[in-house]
């Protein structure tokens, strides 16, 4: 093998190498890749952000299932508690007007609704029921209170247990067996119960449409935080004799709504709607068998990527999402739904994801680079130590492993005597260049010439103009022009070759037919133009052509 070729290999050699680990570092990006993509499509790999907002979505769909059903059921109880109350108003009392400060026929009205309305307490997801009369035990105009009944668990976590008077008179209630609370009263005192009086005003039929919630108050002496739904009692000639519903409080709420989940550290929370979520002013569950704790403060909202939104407080904080709710066909705005969790346990999830796909991509990373350095052992080193005996001549070091390099000498010899072949047809390739560039030359002096032929045609052409103007009288030109233009594609023919100054022989062989055929055709052109001579007709053509150019020019110009 000639020696200039041995060190040329071994020149190129390291630039090879250096391409075979380029590849095999794309190999290794490629294999990569490739897992991460198999990983992502079967959801091995997924944002802890986007996973959160999916969980919480999901709980979000159950608590709004549970508060759906919930709310639903009360408003139908409350209806049917409605309808049941203003039978037995119009039954008892025909003249519902005469209530006020009659003492003795309000006590035998709410007797008649004691017992009924206990029932429908414990039938009803509520923590209590309530009847409030548009009459009062005082017959003074001036004093704001109202008769009535409320009636509540005695135990919120046992739907059976005793009931306990909150509003009423006292010994009708403890011959049903309904014990009068610590802090019962006889009466309803409407500023201790917002929104009682507005739905007085406003109540009307159809009463399914007049279902209303209050706002979260707490229980007029009492710590308890409740959200009552009322229900107007309408007669039927209109008369609107009061409001009645139920009540659902913290502690049912928290009793008989905690919500089965796997998130941990989660809070369910249903609160008037506001800029921020206030606890104090909503119902609060967890899941069954756990807490997080929620503090009694004003959590600001912050919107986060992903769907999610941020609730800061003073101390602690919380990740959650939240969405409108009507509780009530009759509310005026929506409340709140929200489920969250602490932002402790957020960021506990958001760190162990990002530990665990750190953990993989470096598993991954090492299973891509162990494949490359198997197949750079297993292959690329045996040819590249195949390729440093090629490049040795008379192939000193012995065999190479692939006996598949041994024909590239010959390879190599052949592809120079190639290279050999091709510099000569180069050279040929040139010389028939510089040829045709010879060639090209003479056909410019050539073309040089006729431009200077042409130019001598035109000039002649002008000259003939020029005395044709002369010459020819203005009536003839205009016959000559009128009568060209009737000539006959061979008459044109015949005519063109008599300007040029040829004889009958000469356009009788240019055209290729007879002489006397040449003759008949100058007749008819002679005839037509109202021209009988040679001259005459070449200064006329030469005269129409140069009044035919003239335009052209202008054009250009």
């Amino acid at each position: 093998m000639p020696g200039f070729l041995l060190s040329k290999l071994k020149q190129a050699q390291p630039s090879m190498r250096r391409r075979l680990f380029l590849y095999m570092g794309a190999l290794a990006a490629l294999l990569l890749a490739v897992l991460l993509v198999a990983l992502l499509l079967l959801g091995r790999l997924k944002s802890p952000r986007a996973e959160t907002e999916k969980a919480l979505t999901f709980q979000m769909g159950a608590f709004r299932s549970d508060m759906a059903s919930l709310w639903r059921n009360v408003s139908v109880m409350g209806v049917h508690l409605s309808q049941d109350m203003t039978a037995l108003i119009e039954e008892q009392t025909p003249d519902f007007s005469s209530l006020n400060g009659d003492v003795a026929a309000v006590g035998a009205l709410q007797e008649a609704m004691l017992e009924p309305l206990c029932q429908y307490v414990r039938q009803t997801d509520c923590s209590g029921a309530f009847i409030m009369l548009g009459a009062s035990l005082s017959s003074d105009p001036a004093v704001d209170s109202h008769a009535g009944l409320y009636v509540q668990r005695g135990n919120a976590e046992h739907t059976t247990g005793d009931l306990l008077l909150y509003r009423g008179m006292a010994d009708i209630g403890r011959r049903h067996k309904v014990m009068p609370h610590r802090k019962w009263a006889q009466e309803f005192d409407l500023s201790r119960f917002p929104g009682f009086a507005e739905h007085l005003e406003k109540a009307s039929a159809p009463i399914e449409r007049s279902c209303r919630t209050t706002e979260f108050i707490t229980l007029p002496g009492t710590t308890e935080q409740a959200i009552l739904l009322t229900v107007p009692m309408i007669g039927a000639d209109g008369t609107v004799y009061g409001l009645c519903g139920f009540s659902v409080n913290q502690t049912y709420f928290l009793a008989h709504h905690a919500q089965p989940t796997g998130i941990g550290s989660l809070a369910c929370v249903l609160s008037d709607s506001a800029e921020g979520l206030d606890v104090q002013r909503g119902l609060l569950t967890y899941p069954t068998g756990d807490f997080c704790f929620v503090p009694d403060e004003l959590l600001e909202k912050r919107s986060l990527r992903g769907g999610l939104t941020a609730f800061a407080g003073s101390e602690l904080s919380f990740v959650g999402i939240s969405e409108p709710f009507t509780v009530a066909a009759g509310d005026e705005a929506p409340h709140d739904l929200t489920v969250l969790i602490s932002k402790a346990a957020y960021d506990r999830a958001m760190l162990k994801s990002v530990i665990e796909i750190a953990a993989l991509l470096m598993l991954l990373v090492f299973f891509a680079v162990g494949c490359c350095l198997f197949y750079t052992r297993r292959y690329l080193r045996p040819i590249l130590e195949d390729i440093d005996h090629v490049t040795v001549a008379g192939g000193e070091k012995g065999k190479p492993i692939f006996e598949e390099l041994l024909p590239i000498s010959e390879k190599m010899r052949s592809h120079e005597e190639a290279v050999t072949i091709l510099k000569a047809e180069r050279q040929d390739a040139q010389d028939r260049a510089e040829q045709l560039l010879g060639e090209k030359l003479g056909l410019e002096e050539q073309v040089e010439g006729m431009q200077g032929q042409l130019d001598d045609s035109l000039a002649e052409i002008r000259r003939l103009a020029h005395l044709g103007k002369k010459e020819l009288k203005p009536a003839d030109y205009e016959k000559f022009l009128k009568g060209y233009a009737k000539l006959s594609t061979k008459e044109l023919e015949i005519c063109e070759a008599l300007v040029s100054g040829l004889s009958t022989r000469q356009c009788a062989e240019q055209i290729g037919c007879a002489s006397s055929t040449v003759d008949t055709y100058r007749k008819r052109v002679y005839e037509k133009t109202g021209i009988h001579r040679v001259r005459q007709l070449q200064l006329c053509v030469a005269l129409m052509r140069m009044e035919q150019q003239e335009p052209e020019t202008q054009k250009e110009s």
